[in-house]
């Protein structure tokens, strides 16, 4: 892993996944992979579970304090959400283009976000 440029690196026999943290809205456990969605639309799929890109996450030296984890299926970039709805079970995340994209969080999940996103 390159911990000294905010991007994390996978090796997996003769292949190199690199990740851009700083491009990052969120990432979804599909299985044993990982999906990486870009705020510029880009998307991915990595051959790892999110347990360990989560690890990688917090072995930054900085700006993985941005990424938390929300249940079992995702770990968001904070700093892209733009609006949580309990109601809907929906969190949008600004992209690069000025547009949302809509993220499917069960309630409970998105309750705890939301008290530890306000202000003490």
């Amino acid at each position: 892993m390159d911990t000294r440029t905010g991007r994390l690196c996978f090796g997996l026999y003769d292949e190199l996944y690199v990740v851009d943290l700083g491009q990052v809205m969120y990432f979804q456990a599909d299985d044993h992979y990982s999906h990486v969605y870009y705020a510029s639309g880009t998307h991915f799929m990595l051959p790892f579970g999110l347990s360990k890109v989560e690890s990688a996450i917090g072995e930054q030296p900085e700006g993985s304090e941005a990424f938390v984890r929300l249940g079992r299926k995702h770990i968001v970039n904070t700093r892209r959400i733009f609006h949580v709805s309990t109601i809907k079970q929906q969190l949008l995340l600004a992209d690069d283009s000025g547009g949302t994209v809509a993220v499917k969080i069960p309630k409970p999940v998105l309750r705890t976000l939301i008290d530890n996103m306000r202000p003490q």
